[in-house]
């Protein structure tokens, strides 16, 4: 009789302890639930005027703040908010650059506000140069077909414009010859716009 007391004894601590664990996770991961959709949407707005990152761990807080906040995978270009203009690129130096494969595959970005260095796995780089960095977004160029690609770092969302070849159309056989690939792709400067209906333009 005493053994089966104690089993029953073992049986409803656990019970309770599995009942408290539960509560206990609920109201971690629903803690912020109770506030209103338009009131995390707002104070997400805001995060993102000051930082990208910023926004994304606001988001990852639970699901409700996920839903009330707008996703910016497939917006990081065509949607001039979500570009990560604190953030720039790190040179590497000693020989090693992007798509070397000491890096397996990672990048370093710092944002020029608060120093933070985060790396980024970009496989890509395998396959493609990197021309030039406006508002955190890379200019590259890919090998095979010479194709100009705007690469936001932290979304991963690309938009294709026309190859670095077809500017070898326009020029006389003599201009053929003083042009290389290497001047091509020296670029001194980069601007790129987004029209009201979603369009990117880029100017190199």
């Amino acid at each position: 009789a005493a053994t089966a007391t104690n089993k029953r004894r073992r049986r409803v601590s656990s019970s309770s302890a599995a009942a408290a664990a539960a509560s206990e996770s609920s109201d971690v991961s629903s803690w912020g639930s109770p506030l209103p959709a338009d009131l995390v949407c707002l104070i997400g707005w805001r995060a993102l005027a000051g930082d990208l990152r910023d926004y994304v761990r606001l988001r990852a807080v639970c699901r409700e703040w996920r839903s009330a906040t707008v996703c910016p995978r497939g917006r990081g270009l065509h949607d001039p908010r979500f570009h990560p203009r604190r953030w720039m690129m790190l040179p590497e130096g000693h020989g090693i650059h992007p798509g070397h494969r000491k890096l397996g595959g990672y990048i370093r970005f710092i944002n020029l506000s608060t120093g933070a260095i985060v790396r980024v796995r970009l496989p890509l780089f395998s396959s493609h140069c990197i021309l030039d960095s406006v508002d955190g977004i890379l200019l590259l160029q890919r090998d095979e077909d010479t194709v100009i690609r705007l690469l936001h770092p932290f979304t991963g969302d690309i938009v294709d414009l026309p190859p670095l070849a077809t500017l070898l159309t326009g020029l006389t056989p003599i201009q053929m010859k003083m042009f290389s690939w290497n001047v091509l792709r020296t670029v001194g400067a980069t601007a790129f716009t987004v029209s009201a209906d979603g369009v990117v333009t880029a100017m190199i």
